[in-house]
């Protein structure tokens, strides 16, 4: 059994966003960690091979070199076949799409997060699973894999659950049940030496979006005066008591 997981990761929220880094310019590796999509699409390839010991787990990690500290990540996990992959026009789904499509051939189960990377709709998955007519399950929370594949989601009224029969793209949400595991240590240390490839996708020959211009935005955040109040936490109430009244007005 083959397995197939596209992931593309998101920035850091430790770190300031600038319009150079939202594009992909000057986003260095250590910036981007996997999102709790990209993590429950991983640990469900790995429930996969735990039950079927033979299965291949290939990941592809979006945004080039800036995805080369999420490759390690999964490296750790004992997966050995782990490499980036930069995407043309990457605010394009449909390009997007296109890109990815080649890497997914052959594969029996096709994995990703239900949203890929930053600026994505949800939309992606799909458009994925239609040019590689292929069927499409979407906010898959959990998956089995002993006699058949079985992956299942809830709604407000009911579950649902599909078997898997021929190949099929999956798209994972985050769910309490499929937290990513730990990897162990020698893993680590191995990964941290490991040779990450990386695939430049082929440009799209289809008209597509032109980026035209980026622009910044003022920050959402005001800029406001802080002070410590000193004292025992009687003080410090009295003392916010007080300033709360000043400033009734």
């Amino acid at each position: 059994m083959k397995i197939i997981v596209f992931l593309a990761g998101v920035l850091d929220p430790k770190w300031p966003v600038t319009p150079e880094i939202a594009t992909g310019h000057g986003n260095s590796p250590e910036h981007r960690i996997m999102s709790p999509f990209d993590e429950a699409a991983l640990e469900m390839a790995l429930r996969v091979r735990d039950a079927r010991p033979q299965a291949h787990i290939a990941v592809r990690i979006g945004g080039g070199a800036a995805g080369t500290k999420i490759a390690r990540t999964v490296a750790a996990l004992n997966i050995g076949d782990v490499g980036t992959v930069a995407l043309d026009r990457p605010w394009d789904q449909a390009a997007m799409a296109r890109g990815l499509a080649p890497m997914a051939e052959g594969a029996d189960l096709i994995l990703m997060g239900r949203e890929f990377g930053d600026f994505d709709d949800g939309l992606l998955p799909a458009l994925l699973a239609g040019l590689l007519e292929v069927p499409f399950f979407g906010r898959a929370q959990t998956i089995e894999a002993a006699e058949a594949v079985l992956v299942m989601r809830e709604t407000r009224i009911c579950r649902e659950t599909l078997v898997l029969d021929g190949t099929a793209l999956v798209s994972a949400t985050n769910d309490r049940r499929t937290r990513l595991r730990k990897p162990l240590m020698k893993n680590v240390m191995q990964a941290r030496q490991a040779a990450i490839g990386e695939t430049v996708a082929e440009p799209s020959a289809t008209a597509a979006l032109v980026f035209k211009s980026l622009l910044p935005l003022g920050s959402g955040r005001a800029k406001t005066d802080c002070e410590m109040l000193p004292g025992s936490p009687e003080a410090q109430a009295r003392a916010l008591a007080v300033r709360l009244w000043e400033a009734r007005a």
